[in-house]
């Protein structure tokens, strides 16, 4: 089972970037929304944008995300 703490965030050419642990390839990114300042969008590894969030929010989701990814594949 997949927790928390397997997940690392790296800060990579003005996107978050989130890794699992044991992993060189990106899981998912959280990118800033083009058109609103201080909003964020979760982007997966096949390009598809979430809705707007707060860093914070987005981050979480993305989290979340692959730990249900992962932990069902299990």
């Amino acid at each position: 089972m997949l927790g928390t703490q397997a997940l690392a965030w790296k800060f990579l050419g003005g996107e978050w970037v989130l890794y699992r642990q044991g992993s060189k390839a990106p899981q998912r990114f959280v990118v800033p929304d083009d058109r609103y300042p201080g909003m964020w969008r979760v982007k997966s590894r096949d390009g598809e944008l979430s809705d707007m969030v707060n860093l914070s929010r987005a981050k979480d989701a993305a989290a979340s995300h692959l730990m249900v990814e992962v932990n069902s594949q299990r």
